[in-house]
């Protein structure tokens, strides 16, 4: 039997795949890969990832042959919708401006060079990449630009990049995983990354099925929203931003698309399309396509450190969220303490107040969001870091001074003996929550919310909503953490994944401390947070069931391992702040 051909694996995660759509089979040839090439039905048999969900077409040539299949593409009617195409690259480079208004962009798969055009019209010094013959031609003859017949994965200029745009190119990479994190290292500190990609996860996506228009000959690997930021955080970086991405054609392009996929009234919508006028155009967005910002977010080290190397086997990291703590901050600090462990890393959600720079003054190292994003948000971010920065365990602690920091010890301490992957500081294990102060309607909200959890998780904890979390950083990598929620029901999310993974979870009693500042959470907010939470319970129960698997249950792509000392993202000081 060892002469049987083994079943292919992820490309993206290395999961199990599984037939999604039977295809028509053999090689494509360049015309097929050309970008205005929609007619369904024409790739060839693509398979799903029973984990991260990425859809792949494993017939397409590899490396240096799908390369040249590019170079020899040509695409006649792709500068018949040049107006709409302007405007859509005008759009994407308006949400870049936001972040990085000025610099230099280079635009990965650049084709005639459009997007490049209207950036440099914009002040951007502007390079671009691009394989095919003809569209790099007309970029570089007819628009001036300047554009090499380089693939990404040999292009070198490392570290030297403000912008790099990968519009509707990662679903054609042979690697997708590597492309990110060469795109990634093309930036400079405080750069951004822009992708634009199908989503195949997408409501649109899964009603279209085999109609989708994502399903291409030239389409390699298909990657889902939840999965591509996942990858993206993976590489260190920040996400700020991620929208449908809104795309203007001619009214004719859009109806004879239609008419492509609609089988028996494909005549006349065709006639229709004729008879539209030929300057009218459509904007709009079919939410089956991401625009994804991520920042190079360098972390602001603090010229006076609170928590230092202790020489210890185990690396110990402090995480703390923050938005608006600009007050609670310093007595957070002061509480902490030196010798608890090796360091403390705030992560600010961009707040408006001072927090950024309290925090760099009290001795914590700052990481600050460049768009608010939410508490789960900074959860990720943190872990993230941590988990590249070498951390064995990593502790959360609220910034707003609810949990007390001087228990990070005993937080610690269970997983540090190997007793234990995951330990929960809850407030309701002694029964004294109330008599602390924690707000009534919040009591009974808890323990109502808690008695379900323990009923679909099959266990018997005290309370799951808490903010005072430690893990083993073999647990976090062990789950899809990144793909979680960017809001408050991050913290019942990484619960489910926890408990999925068959973790040991132990609680240990602490103090409720209850104030204006620690008390940001209102009635309507909690009302929100406990619908999600019963979402969430709904998810983790139907995902027993073969046909409804929730991504957020499976094996992570992101292996988060530790950096090279010499590569980790520590540049920066108090300045920045």
């Amino acid at each position: 039997m060892s002469g049987m051909a083994s079943a292919p694996r992820c490309r993206i995660c290395s999961g199990a795949l599984e037939l999604h759509l039977r295809g028509a089979g053999g090689v494509p040839s360049p015309a097929a890969l050309a970008p205005s090439a929609h007619e369904p039905g024409h790739h060839g048999d693509l398979l799903a990832c029973r984990e991260c969900g990425s859809v792949q077409q494993p017939s397409l040539p590899h490396a240096a042959r799908l390369h040249q299949l590019y170079r020899e593409s040509s695409d006649a009617g792709y500068l018949v919708e040049e107006a709409g195409r302007r405007a859509t690259a005008a759009r994407l480079l308006d949400l870049i401006a936001e972040q990085v208004p000025a610099g230099r962009l280079l635009d990965v798969g650049c084709g005639p060079g459009l997007l490049l055009d209207e950036a440099r019209r914009r002040g951007y010094a502007t390079v671009g990449l691009e394989l095919s013959r003809s569209a790099g031609r007309h970029a570089r003859h007819r628009l001036g630009l300047d554009v090499r017949d380089v693939p990404l994965e040999a292009f070198d200029e490392l570290g030297s990049f403000d912008v790099v745009v990968l519009a509707d190119v990662v679903e054609h990479l042979d690697d997708p995983v590597a492309g990110l994190e060469r795109a990634a290292n093309l930036l400079r500190p405080g750069g951004v990354l822009c992708v634009v990609t199908p989503d195949p996860a997408s409501v649109t996506a899964r009603l279209a099925g085999a109609r989708w228009w994502g399903y291409l000959p030239a389409h390699a690997c298909l990657l889902p929203r939840r999965t591509l930021r996942e990858l993206l955080a993976a590489q260190g970086l920040v996400i700020s931003a991620d929208v449908a991405a809104v795309r203007t054609f001619s009214a004719r392009r859009w109806v004879g698309g239609l008419a492509e996929r609609l089988g028996p009234v494909r005549r006349p919508l065709e006639r229709l399309a004729a008879r539209l006028p030929a300057t009218a155009s459509l904007s709009f967005a079919l939410h089956d396509e991401r625009v994804v910002l991520a920042h190079r977010v360098a972390v602001q080290r603090a010229p006076d450190p609170l928590l230092t190397d202790r020489g210890a086997d185990t690396a110990i990291h402090v995480v703390l969220p923050a938005y608006c703590a600009a007050r609670t901050v310093p007595s957070v600090a002061a509480e902490l303490g030196g010798e608890c462990a090796d360091r403390a890393l705030l992560v600010d959600d961009a707040s408006p107040d001072a927090t950024a720079r309290i925090a760099i003054v009290s001795g914590l190292d700052v990481l600050r969001h460049p768009a608010n994003r939410g508490y789960g948000a900074s959860q990720k971010s943190g872990y993230a870091r941590s988990l590249l920065d070498g951390a064995d365990v990593v502790v959360m602690v609220h910034a707003d001074d609810q949990y007390d920091p001087a228990l990070v010890s005993d937080m610690v301490a269970p997983i540090v003996r190997g007793q234990t992957d995951m330990v929960i500081g809850s407030r309701l294990l002694q029964h004294r929550a109330v008599a602390d102060g924690m707000p009534r309607w919040k009591w009974v909200g808890n323990r109502l919310l808690t008695s379900l959890e323990n009923r679909v998780f099959g266990r018997a904890f005290s309370e799951y909503h808490t903010g005072y979390r430690a893990f083993s950083a073999d647990l976090l990598r062990s789950i899809p953490f990144l793909r979680n929620s960017d809001d408050f029901v991050f913290d019942q999310e990484i619960f489910a994944q926890v408990l999925a993974r068959g973790a040991r979870v132990t609680e240990i009693p602490i103090p409720t401390r209850y104030f204006l500042e620690a008390s940001s959470v209102d009635l309507r907010t909690s009302v929100r947070y406990g619908l999600s939470t019963c979402a969430v319970l709904g998810r983790f129960a139907l995902d027993r069931r073969p046909r409804a698997r929730w991504a957020l249950l499976r094996r992570p792509a992101a292996r988060l391992l530790p950096e090279p000392v010499g590569e980790r993202q520590g540049v920066g000081d108090a300045a920045g702040a």
